[in-house]
């Protein structure tokens, strides 16, 4: 008897310890919750993140999406880059401003928050409640000077700035104190910062007003009778209608300019959602001029291309304006055909020059011609990389010196490179979304890779597939495309940093055949 209700106990216990487990593992499994609202989170910190310094000149606003875990203690942890509005750009910097965001967890008891997702904000515009217009320099109005500034200060709590600094400006020494006398008067919103922040603000200096019309100024006789050339420079408002109000000369290199150069510029228009003040606009008079090309975007080299090994041109015919931009385009000749017809084009489009001017006024240029080469590697960059292979190993016959050997005692591991030896210096965009061939579900990936000093990626791998499952050969083109990225490299206190276990989402679609 004594036997059987042992056995009966035994029996109970182990099924209590199965059911305990059991709900031990539901518990476990529901304590992370996939998504989260507001009322789950109270932000703390979240610091700015600095706007990254080798884009400074382009300076366009970006906004890049990070999606992360947030720990019981209100720290993050898993952040994953899963948009970027300019890939390739903004990502190092919103990861690493994402690492440093700091939440109040509300949930009781406590829980990892998983799939928490937030927008980073890039730009170089501190949008103050109170903006204050730079002043043109004198000296750089009378040399037709145009170029930017980047203030950097710091806004406390009340709205109000201090700590001002210029870590960019070009050129150098010409707007800087017109920019810093501008931003020390900027004052910003009580309640816009619970706490100190860094601000950076980026003001131009612009002697285009790039109105909708161009206008050409009737050449004063008696300068055209004399030889006389020069410029004037018009100050003045657009108001609500798009028209030029308050149109006068702050600086002119002869008087006889200053009339025709008002003239001008009163008949301009503007678009009318767009009203300013304190505009400035240089009229130039030129006798005679020939062209003179300004600059010359390079071609982003085609995706598919690179992917496939193809090299070639295309030679493009365009013409010239009389504002020195570039329209009519079309290709004359390529090769291989329609492979890069599109990169060459966008980027002859943003070709700028100095317009031809005839007798005084400007004139279209017609027929122009530029060959764009599309080449993945060339014998010299070869040679170069060769070079750069063969030094470590002549260092390494050499006698072992031991203070060397002392200041470095561990090596670096090497880390597989994906690409090609003439391929090393391709640069892509980063991906976000990605179409390939196959019967699949689409479905999505999160790669991991590191990124050196260089901004080139190293060392990818597949962390996880998701909603689909994927072959090896889908697997490596998804790596070998990967592999190509490039990021504007992490800087800290102005140098280059590495940045190891960035994570990478793309979403996959397939074609289904």
């Amino acid at each position: 008897m004594r036997a059987v209700e042992t056995k009966q106990i035994r029996r109970h216990a182990l099924i209590l310890a199965i059911y305990t487990a059991l709900v031990g593992t539901i518990l476990a499994q529901t304590t992370i919750i996939s998504a989260v609202d507001d009322n789950r989170l109270k932000e703390t910190a979240t610091p700015n993140a600095p706007y990254p310094k080798g884009v400074w000149q382009k300076g366009q606003d970006g906004q890049v999406t990070v999606m992360f875990d947030v720990t019981k203690r209100g720290r993050v942890q898993n952040p994953c880059i899963t948009n970027s509005t300019y890939p390739g750009i903004f990502e190092l910097y919103a990861l690493q401003a994402v690492k440093d965001f700091r939440y109040e967890n509300l949930t009781r008891p406590r829980e990892l928050i998983e799939g928490v997702s937030t927008t980073v904000d890039f730009t170089l515009d501190s949008n103050p409640k109170d903006f204050v217009s730079p002043k043109y320099p004198y000296a750089a109005l009378e040399f037709g000077f145009q170029g930017y500034v980047v203030v950097k200060f710091d806004v406390k709590s009340n709205g109000k700035v201090r700590n001002f600094s210029t870590p960019a400006a070009v050129p150098a020494k010409v707007f800087e104190d017109a920019a810093l006398e501008a931003a020390r008067q900027f004052r910003f919103d009580s309640n816009r910062f619970l706490e100190r922040q860094t601000m950076h603000h980026k003001f131009i200096f612009s002697l285009d007003s790039e109105p909708n019309n161009l206008v050409i100024p009737e050449y004063p006789n008696q300068a055209k009778e004399e030889g006389i050339q020069g410029h004037a420079i018009v100050n003045f408002d657009i108001n609500s209608e798009g028209s030029v109000d308050r149109a006068y000369v702050v600086y002119s290199s002869d008087s006889i300019f200053d009339q025709p150069a008002v003239d001008a510029v009163s008949q301009f228009i503007f678009d009318p959602n767009k009203p300013a003040q304190n505009v400035y606009h240089k009229v130039e008079f030129i006798l005679n001029r020939n062209l003179h090309a300004l600059t010359k975007k390079v071609p982003k080299y085609p995706r598919a291309a690179i992917l496939n090994r193809i090299e070639g041109y295309v030679i493009v015919r365009f013409d010239v304006d009389e504002r020195g931009s570039v329209d009519n385009l079309s290709v004359l000749e390529a090769e291989p055909p329609d492979v890069f017809n599109e990169a060459a084009l966008a980027a002859t489009a943003q070709f700028t020059y100095l317009p031809k001017y005839v007798d005084g006024k400007p004139v279209r240029v017609q027929g122009e011609r530029n060959r764009l080469r599309f080449a993945l590697g060339t014998p010299n960059q070869n040679a170069r990389q060769n070079t750069q292979e063969i030094r470590p190993q002549r260092q390494g016959r050499r006698t072992p010196n031991r203070r060397r050997q002392s200041e470095n005692p561990r090596r670096q591991p090497v880390i597989e490179d994906r690409r090609p030896e003439s391929m090393r210096n391709i640069k892509l965009d980063p991906i976000y979304e990605l179409q390939l061939t196959g019967d699949h579900d689409d479905g999505s990936v999160i790669v991991q890779f590191d990124v050196n000093g260089h901004g080139y990626v190293e060392g990818p791998k597949i962390l996880e597939v998701i909603d689909t499952s994927l072959p090896e050969e889908i697997k490596e083109r998804i790596l070998d495309e990967v592999s190509f990225f490039w990021y504007v490299p992490w800087l800290k206190n102005d140098q280059p940093i590495r940045v190891n276990g960035v994570k990478h989402r793309i979403e996959l679609t397939f074609d289904g055949n």
